[in-house]
Order: structure tokens, then sequence, then C-alpha cells
């Protein structure tokens, strides 16, 4: 029986994900699009039918981890109901996420070592943008909804909580997990809600919605 075809969708996420692994290890530069084909099962023009230049595909990776990470926090959203909640649950589930998807944000910090490149620089700029986007649209609802205080800058808490993301990738990479098993994260959140939040622990709330939920619940 003939093996049926690869959609041109499909194929496209296909050769990312494996151009995601190879990047990951090597530099941009050291990389080469017949590693590239042999690593994603195809011949070199394959990859040419769907990326002009080894760069459009470096380029389209980065923007896919982005484009797979809001994914996973939108998923995660979709399973608790208040915007604080949605915050919480995001944030405990990023080490997972990262864990999950490992070469895509190994690669993002390798990305910074070719930020020189304008391409680079910009798709990696939009990347966090995009981030800080999603993490202030959040707190500015719970500020809405009363959940937290409206005199917090929802922006800079934002661009907080994304360092604490990015450290956490950088320690990920250097095998750097104690912090993370040790339960910094529950703790940092502890100490964070404390200072901003207008409801009662709601780390705990997040928690009780986790059992009743069962195993499917956010982390």
């Amino acid at each position: 029986m003939a093996r049926k075809r690869m959609s041109k969708d499909d194929r496209r996420v296909q050769l990312m994900d494996a151009a995601a692994r190879l990047f990951a290890k090597s530099s941009y530069d050291q990389v080469t699009t017949a590693e590239l084909a042999k690593s994603a099962g195809v011949t070199e023009p394959v990859i040419y039918q769907h990326f002009k230049t080894k760069l459009d595909l470096y380029v389209a990776v980065l923007r896919r981890a982005r484009e797979m990470t809001l994914e996973h926090y939108a998923a995660l959203e979709a399973r608790v109901p208040t915007p604080l909640l949605k915050l919480i649950a995001v944030i405990r589930a990023h080490g997972e996420i990262m864990r999950d998807n490992e070469p895509y944000f190994r690669l993002h910090l390798r990305a910074l070592a070719t930020s020189e490149m304008p391409r680079v620089k910009q798709v990696l700029r939009e990347n966090y943008l995009s981030y800080n986007k999603y993490f202030t649209d959040l707190i500015s609802r719970a500020q809405k909804q009363g959940e937290v205080h409206k005199a917090v800058d929802a922006e800079e808490t934002a661009w907080f909580i994304m360092s604490q993301g990015v450290m956490m990738n950088l320690c990920n990479q250097l095998g750097l997990t104690e912090l993370q098993d040790k339960g910094y994260v529950d703790r940092m959140l502890e100490d964070a809600l404390g200072h901003i939040a207008l409801v009662d622990a709601p780390l705990s709330m997040l928690r009780k919605l986790k059992a009743a939920a069962g195993p499917a619940s956010p982390d």
C-alpha cells in the first residue's frame, strides 16, 4: 500500500521540527541544508519548496516557537475560570512546557548569538513582545475583575514574569533544576501575589481546581 503523501502544512511543520533540533545543537552557520534535509528524511529540493533560504527556515522555526508557546498557554487558560488563575496556571506549567518543547526553547537562547542578523533580531523582538502582551492582557483583565490591585503596572509585571521564564529556561539548559524541584515557582508566586492580589490564597484556589479536575488539569 502506497504511503499517504504528507500535506504541505504537515511537511512544513516536520521540516521546522527537524530544523529546531539541529539548530538547537549547533550554530546557524554550522548547520547545512544537506544536514537539515537528512534530519527530516527529505531531499534538499524539498526544503526549498517550502523555504526560499536557510535563513527563511531559521526565522520560521523561531516564529513557530512563539506560536507553539502561545498555543500551550491558550490550552491551559481554557481549564480555569478567572484571569488571575489563568495567569497562575500558565506560570506554574511553564517549566513542563519548556521540557516538552526543549529544542525550541534551547534555540531561543542560542538565537541571541545571531541577533546581529536583522531578521533574527526582528523575530526575537516580536516573540518577546508577544509574550509580554499576553501576560499584560491577562493581568489587565485580572485588574478589571478585581483580582489584582489597579495600581499595579501590568506591563512591568509582565516583564518580571518573563524574566523568571528566561531564567528557568537558562537553568534548564544548564541542568540547574534544583530551584524548580524545590518549589521555587510556587514560592515566587505566593510572594508576588501577596503584594498584588486582591483575592485570598489564589494559589490554593488553583490547587483545589486542579484536584477537582483530575489529571488533565494544569500543573
